[in-house]
């Protein structure tokens, strides 16, 4: 893959409540971009960033998967998470590094509890961002009562940039209200807006003016006095309400139908910022805990935050990484600010899902991952050692569930231990420890099914088998009684 310059980089995480088509959507966008020859699909085990053994299996995310893709001379890091909310830790990390947010929502089961928890992190990190309505093609399938859901649910000026073309079995396409044309089929082929939505159209187009008019004092102004806004300037006064979230704008696609998708990347491309468009994030000074803003520039300190560490069965340990300022070089050695260590970087690469592109540098604002940094974890920052600085780490909730776990044979036994750290590595909201009132390891983690997946998986990457079992209640002695002392 080749480099990218900040300006053409947009950051973007994908959330929403589990099973509303993220991945389905992810895989339109890498095949209508040219990375893909095939639409895969969840049911087929199939797609870039469904790759893990157990996600393939229970055909739902587990994990934070980073799928870039090149479009119109621009990079999308894409940051496909999980809906379910066990693997809430997954869309944690990825909001940490994200510059702007696509919230999907089910054109039928509409506003969920996902779509309010994910909402809550876009609003904690401040992220503009765009709301799909997606699955349009499918039974009972109604734009309108989603909408009106998101209105009810959400403080948000929510206002549609398109309206379907047609629903459930005869959506076909979008209508782009800003220019005033049906944008059809899988390439969004332009198209004259047929005649029986012209009054539709129009209608829903003077809300987006007015919406863009109110981003902008200029535009208002002209606007008032009864003018008529250009495409440009229509775009102009969006792209500053949403930045400052005055205004959220929604489409409709159809992932699976590959329908909608071209219309939602211009979208991104338009609207949502680049990582110097996003502003400086604040560190600190490990010395003096004073503030330094640090902007998104290549000849800024060198400082990039680890969000997410992998054990890759070929290459072993991986970690991911955004640079926030400065450029990153493959064969060079950083310092790691949190732990005062210095750490060795090889080949840096480009992950999509599993795959490995490997670049020469990283450009601020990009997004990467470099292999067996044996002295870095998640919520490190790499930096120049004579400048260090700290970026603020991802946070996590605490666990809220735990089991009893015990090796299966003996040789497991020796390996428990390092594996139960190896998998808290990968994922910050799995804890274990050993209870020494029962003398019993305890695993925690976010539910049932976090706990599932991460002892399944303790198996089938690392070949340790684990029991599982209720933990024993932990007893202890206490005053039942009144004494008197003399």
């Amino acid at each position: 893959m080749k480099e990218y310059a900040t300006d053409l980089i947009r950051n973007v995480v994908l959330m929403s409540h589990g099973g509303a088509g993220k991945t389905t959507l992810v895989e339109a966008m890498l095949y209508d971009t040219g990375a893909t020859n095939r639409l895969g699909r969840v049911e087929e085990g199939n797609t870039v960033s469904d790759y893990d053994e157990e996600e393939i299996r229970r055909r739902i995310s587990l994990n934070l998967s980073l799928v870039p893709c090149e479009f119109r001379g621009h990079k999308l890091n894409l940051l496909d998470t999980p809906g379910f909310t066990d693997f809430v830790g997954e869309v944690r990390s990825a909001v940490r590094v994200a510059d702007g947010a696509v919230v999907l929502v089910d054109s039928v089961g509409g506003v969920e509890v996902g779509t309010e928890l994910v909402w809550g992190y876009a609003d904690e990190y401040k992220l503009p961002r765009l709301v799909v309505i997606s699955k349009m093609e499918r039974d009972n399938a109604n734009f309108e009562r989603t909408l009106d859901a998101l209105r009810q649910a959400f403080s948000g000026h929510f206002v549609p940039l398109v309206l379907p073309l047609g629903e459930q079995s005869s959506f076909r396409g979008v209508i782009d209200l800003i220019n005033r044309q049906a944008r059809i089929g899988p390439k969004g082929e332009a198209a004259d807006v047929p005649g029986e939505m012209d009054n539709e159209v129009e209608t829903a187009r003077v809300q987006v003016v007015e919406a863009a008019a109110e981003g902008d004092d200029e535009l208002i102004m002209k606007y008032l006095e009864g003018e008529e806004l250009t495409v440009e300037e229509i775009k102009r006064g969006l792209k500053a309400a949403i930045r400052d979230g005055k205004v959220v704008p929604v489409l409709c696609v159809s992932g699976a139908a590959n329908l909608g998708v071209v219309a939602l990347m211009e979208t991104i491309l338009d609207y949502l910022p680049s990582p110097a468009e996003a502003g400086p994030v604040v560190a600190s000074s490990p010395a003096t805990q004073a503030d330094e803003p640090l902007e998104a520039s290549d000849a800024g300190l060198l400082a990039a935050l680890v969000f997410k560490t992998m054990a890759d069965p070929f290459v072993g340990k991986l970690s991911l990484f955004r640079v926030y300022s400065g450029m990153l070089v493959s064969d060079s050695r950083v310092w790691n600010s949190r732990r005062n260590a210095e750490d060795r970087i090889g080949q840096i690469f480009v992950m999509r899902g599993k795959e490995q592109l490997p670049v020469a540098q990283l450009h601020a604002g990009d997004i990467g991952a470099a292999a067996k940094m044996g002295e870095t974890n998640t919520g490190d920052t790499l930096c120049a050692r004579p400048h260090p600085v700290i970026l603020p780490p991802p946070t996590y909730p605490a666990p809220r569930f735990s089991v009893a776990v015990e090796p299966k044979t003996q040789a497991d036994s020796a390996k428990m231990g390092p594996t139960l750290t190896r998998l808290a590595e990968e994922d910050p909201t799995l804890h274990w420890r050993l209870e020494p009132s029962t003398s019993q390891m305890i695993l925690e983690g976010m539910g049932d099914q976090h706990i599932d997946v991460a002892v399944r998986k303790a198996e089938s990457k690392f070949g340790v088998g684990l029991n599982m079992s209720v933990p024993k209640v932990p007893y202890r002695e206490t005053i039942t009684k009144a004494y008197a002392t003399s």
